[in-house]
């Protein structure tokens, strides 16, 4: 990968970013412009699948995976239907993905059932977006599901930036949540909570809960970023960038300025993703 001074940086271990939104190529010209504008700032590739692995592949990025966000229920079994087929077209550039999921579904069991027949490693839930909260009593049955299917549930953490306080997603709910069910498969994205550190390093570091480090380089000091990874151990810690929201390049080469030791940085960055969520060459 070239680091952004252009000096090449040669990695022994691959890495997947865990952490992207992609859309199909008609949605994309809509969508990206449009996120871009309430996020404010300038996408690093243009949200379509031949945007990221181009991108990606000038990080030294072997393997990215989707996180598809449905706003709507009636809108889940055709994105899901369409990153099943689309990953299976495009495995080969590394483009992975989780199920979209809404929980609003008149038959959410159902669609359960749909994305273990598609062989989805796991789902990804926005609280903001999908207007829920995590220890809702009407979301037990799918916390249970997930936990006996085996599936990750893969969380928004913390703020949105398009979205005002008070937040539904803020870490003590995470760790409420992995409480009322251990035997969940969590990821709360942004170390815990975005914009919400101090609160996700008091309770959620020791726990079973994954973390990945998308929107914080940058975001958060590094110092603090260091001392989650060790309080938390690498072996529960994810790479991934939330691109194109941020540069993948960037964040990488601000993750290994990290005083981590290779066996850390290749866990983070290949093993945890890999094993969770069966990301194989």
């Amino acid at each position: 990968m070239l680091g952004m001074d252009g000096k090449t940086i040669q990695l022994d271990f691959p890495v997947i970013d865990a952490h992207v939104h992609l859309y199909p190529d008609f949605l994309a010209k809509r969508v990206t412009p449009d996120l871009a504008g309430r996020f404010g700032n300038t996408p690093s590739f243009d949200g379509t699948m031949d945007g990221c692995v181009a991108r990606h592949a000038t990080c030294g990025i072997w393997a990215s995976l989707n996180l598809p966000v449905a706003t709507k229920p009636e809108s889940v079994f055709r994105t899901n239907r369409f990153w099943h087929e689309a990953v299976d077209l495009r495995a080969k550039d590394g483009i992975r993905s989780l199920a979209s999921f809404h929980p609003r579904l008149d038959d959410p069991q159902a669609e359960l059932a749909h994305i273990v027949q598609c062989g989805f490693a796991g789902i990804k839930l926005h609280p903001e977006y999908q207007q829920f909260g995590f220890n809702d009593s009407s979301m037990d049955d799918v916390w249970a599901a997930l936990s006996d299917l085996g599936l990750v549930a893969y969380l928004h953490a913390g703020g949105e930036r398009v979205f005002p306080g008070p937040y539904r997603s803020n870490p003590s709910e995470i760790a409420r949540l992995q409480r009322r069910f251990p035997r969940l498969k969590i990821v709360a994205a942004h170390l815990g909570g975005f914009g919400m550190w101090d609160q996700a390093e008091a309770v959620l570091t020791g726990t079973d809960v994954y973390l990945d480090l998308s929107h914080t380089f940058f975001w958060m000091p590094k110092e603090q970023i260091f001392r989650m990874i060790r309080k938390h151990g690498a072996g529960r810690i994810l790479f991934g960038s939330d691109a194109p929201w941020q540069d993948a390049g960037k964040v990488l080469e601000e993750f290994l300025s990290l005083p981590l030791g290779r066996d850390e940085q290749s866990a983070i960055c290949y093993g945890n993703a890999a094993k969770l969520f069966g990301i194989v060459p």
